[in-house]
């Protein structure tokens, strides 16, 4: 009988067996991320959840020996270790979700970008996604996707989810923001180089590109740009939403998309989107913003001049709060447990979460 460590509210360490207890859910991921964090809150509300991030081929013997303990494994991105997990959890008769449908999914020569380029990506993707009892992608593009790698994936749209509630509209300036790694991948796959052009054409408006800095972007940016763009490395997220609040404009002038999470928190904090047509950003953005051509500076200034006019801030909000809240993700989640394990599963008043003894279960920061 397998033992656990559980972690109460407190943070005290209760040993518990491993029957009789809610439905256990391993969670697997491979990088610390903002919706992966969201994710794993919501399912401790609702089961016990033993996190894994997965780090390599070192991770692989605690994948393996904690499948057989826990009634469902859920894995983020079609990757090999989900397959790996998936495969071990039809071995033991546990069930398996993967949540799928961004750079997991694709090949984009002309970019360089996506896991589909290598034939070893590819294979893990079809593996991962055929062995999984159910495959959740962020978005109706997404699941195309899904099944264009492999067509026989049970896979259905589950909206990624934002805290509208820590997400409001503050008194709104003249402030285009952009959320994005400050990288050279993402001057071409995020539009940065075009966002920093628009800047160059705008000086009158101030241009906030927020994200970590992965390598010399920066520079390349800020020399293309006006002297009205700030970018501001990694900040808290308290920090972002106090933008965001402000913001009357927010630009995701990116070639490919499979959500768009930070355009929906845009839009809960009554931003006005400025996105190309691609991906799922059209799915995400509605009619509440304005649509430019990807690569093209003076469509993309055109674009935030026309949302910095207008005042679909709050209707932008409003699509929001009735697609992508935290709510509606925690629905998705739960009606995805408990069709696959035939049990009703209820909101805990505490939330649980697990480590396994051998490995360090807790998320950590990038």
């Amino acid at each position: 009988m397998a033992s656990f460590r559980v972690f109460d509210d407190a943070g005290e360490r209760v040993t518990r067996n491993s029957e009789g207890h809610r439905p256990r859910v391993l969670f697997v991921y491979p990088i610390d991320a903002t919706f992966i964090r969201t994710d794993l809150a919501l399912i401790a509300k609702i089961c016990e959840v033993l996190p894994l991030r997965f780090a390599g081929a070192a991770s692989y013997p605690a994948l393996l020996k904690t499948v057989p303990a826990v009634d469902l494994v859920l894995s983020w991105f079609a990757l090999g270790f989900s397959a790996v997990a998936n495969l071990t959890a039809k071995a033991f008769g546990r069930k398996s979700v993967v949540v799928a449908g961004g750079w997991d999914v694709v090949g984009l020569p002309e970019i360089g970008y996506g896991r589909l380029l290598a034939r070893s990506g590819r294979a893990q993707a079809r593996l991962a996604l055929s062995a999984a009892d159910q495959v959740l992608a962020f978005s109706n593009w997404s699941e195309r996707l899904v099944r264009g790698v492999c067509p026989r994936a049970n896979v259905r749209t589950a909206y990624l989810g934002v805290d509208v509630d820590r997400l409001s509209p503050a008194a709104k300036e003249d402030l285009v923001v952009c959320v994005a790694h400050v990288s050279r991948e993402n001057v071409v796959r995020k539009g940065l180089k075009e966002f920093a052009l628009a800047s160059r054409s705008m000086p009158e408006v101030r241009f906030v590109l927020v994200g970590r800095y992965w390598d010399d972007a920066s520079d390349e940016l800020h020399h293309l740009a006006g002297g009205n763009l700030s970018t501001t490395g990694w900040i808290p997220d308290g920090e972002l939403r106090a933008i965001l609040a402000r913001a009357k404009v927010y630009v995701q002038a990116s070639y490919t998309e499979g959500f768009g999470l930070a355009v929906a928190e845009a839009m809960a904090s009554g931003c006005v989107p400025v996105v190309t047509r691609a991906g799922a950003l059209p799915e995400v953005v509605g009619d509440t913003g304005f649509y430019v051509d990807y690569g093209d500076a003076s469509s993309l200034e055109d674009g935030i001049r026309r949302a910095l006019a207008s005042d679909r801030g709050a209707r932008a909000r409003r699509r929001a709060l009735e697609l992508f809240t935290l709510e509606h993700r925690l629905r998705d989640l739960r009606k995805t447990i408990e069709e696959l394990l035939g049990v009703a599963v209820t909101q805990r008043k505490a939330p649980s979460v697990i480590a396994v003894e051998g490995f360090d279960g807790e998320t950590h920061e990038d």
